[in-house]
């Protein structure tokens, strides 16, 4: 008796809990974008390392500019990076530009606008006075050294690495890519740049899921395709070395040349097989012995797709996906978003589904409207390539009016 279909968050929940999280390594700041923060990122440095003007103006004493207006004698200059040495002496005042300190004794920062000089004189006249702190960014008003700046698990992105050079950092502890093999299997694939016959296709899904893999934090391994065959499946897969996840697009099915779920239950670990969604039903999971020695344990996840593109496409986004985020060490679970559906729709099946549409943000609701797609067709590349995103349907749900409210997951593969 075949055994049910199990539900995707049951199959998420399995693959992540057999991933292995990557060790941490080391790379300098500016090779870190993307990456996962291995460590909480603590502030070496204290920014600013102290009071600073916010404006250019002048530097003053509060007790000098209370009758107003008021002449100060002008006595130098403390410039960004080249600060002026003396305290503040009563009824002076010293120019000063953005971001550079303020010299001890003075408490107001003056700006330009509110004084009046000739620029022969080294008399200003002062018109309006600040408040205490107003132009003026104090010692640490940023963060201090020993501030948890970023916590580990974060993306790293060029906002967050210029905050971390600026606290003192060049080199940051981050988690290793997953490498990904990708690998697909059908004797009418042929690789792009050949011109097919009429019974070859080009193999499309390993450049796709290459590109979505990488867009995921891994480095993407992707082979030529390899024909219906169990050698040539197994004489592909020895020469695999130091792969964290191999991910096979056809052969998952079971027609006479889906060759995958028979050779991993005959050779291998099958953990399961067949999952309760539309598209992506035939995909299976578990673990696989990869390298030239035959008595390797079956210790490598293999992720087994189905060959239509977005059934291959859509099992990416969710389980391939689930997989390299668990070995970041982030949660597996796909990030999901409120929407309007614009659309009736009937009562589902058994099956979850991930239909294909266009979103429009609505500025009033301040949610996305989903429009699905004329055709969900599973075979149907264009429409999953120009789709903005996907809209989960649960197992057994009800006849939608338009207006109902429903959970999407943009299609972006790094999200």
């Amino acid at each position: 008796m075949r055994k049910p279909l199990i539900p995707v968050s049951e199959a998420i929940a399995r693959i992540a809990e057999a991933m292995r999280v990557m060790p941490k390594e080391e790379v300098s700041l500016s090779d870190a974008s993307g990456r996962i923060l291995a460590d909480d990122a603590i502030a070496i440095l204290t920014n600013p390392p102290q009071d600073q003007s916010a404006m250019d103006g002048y530097a003053a004493r509060g007790e000098d500019i209370t009758d107003l207006p008021c002449v100060l004698h002008l006595k130098g200059e403390s410039a960004a990076g080249h600060p002026w040495p003396d305290p503040i002496a009563p009824g002076t005042c010293v120019r000063i530009s953005t971001g550079a300190n303020i010299p001890d004794g003075a408490d107001r920062i003056v700006i330009l606008e509110n004084t009046r000089s000739d620029h022969s004189s080294e008399q200003i006249e002062i018109l309006e006075a600040p408040s205490q702190d107003q132009f003026i960014r104090r010692k640490g008003q940023d963060f201090h050294s020993g501030d948890v700046l970023i916590k580990n698990g974060t993306r790293l992105n060029g906002r967050q690495m210029g905050l971390l050079a600026a606290a003192g950092h060049h080199r940051m502890m981050v988690r290793r890519k997953p490498v990904v093999a990708i690998l697909s299997t059908g004797s009418e694939l042929v690789e792009p740049g050949t011109n097919p016959s009429a019974a070859q296709i080009i193999s499309s899904n390993s450049i796709m899921i290459a590109e979505m893999v990488a867009a995921m934090g891994a480095t993407a391994m992707p082979l030529p395709p390899i024909p219906d065959n169990e050698n040539a499946l197994l004489d592909a897969i020895a020469g695999l070395t130091h792969v964290d996840l191999l991910v096979m697009t056809g052969g998952a099915s079971v027609g006479k040349h889906d060759l995958v779920a028979g050779m991993m239950k005959d050779h291998d670990g099958l953990d399961f097989w067949r999952i309760a969604m539309r598209p992506g039903k035939p995909m299976i999971f578990g673990h696989i012995a990869i390298g030239s020695a035959p008595s390797e344990a079956a210790t490598t996840p293999l992720l087994g797709l189905p060959g239509n593109p977005v059934s291959s496409g859509v099992c990416t986004l969710i389980f391939v996906r689930a997989a390299i985020r668990a070995m970041l060490g982030l949660s597996p679970v796909p990030v999901t978003r409120k929407a309007i559906l614009t659309t009736d729709l009937p009562a589902n099946d058994q099956r979850e589904e991930y239909m294909r549409g266009m979103i429009q943000y609505d500025a009033a609701t301040g949610l996305d409207h989903f429009t699905p797609l004329l055709s969900q067709d599973s075979g149907k590349m264009k429409d999953f390539a120009l789709a903005e995103a996907l809209m989960i349907r649960p197992a057994h749900a009800t006849a939608l009016g338009g207006g109902s409210i429903v959970d999407i997951i943009y299609l972006n593969p790094g999200d």
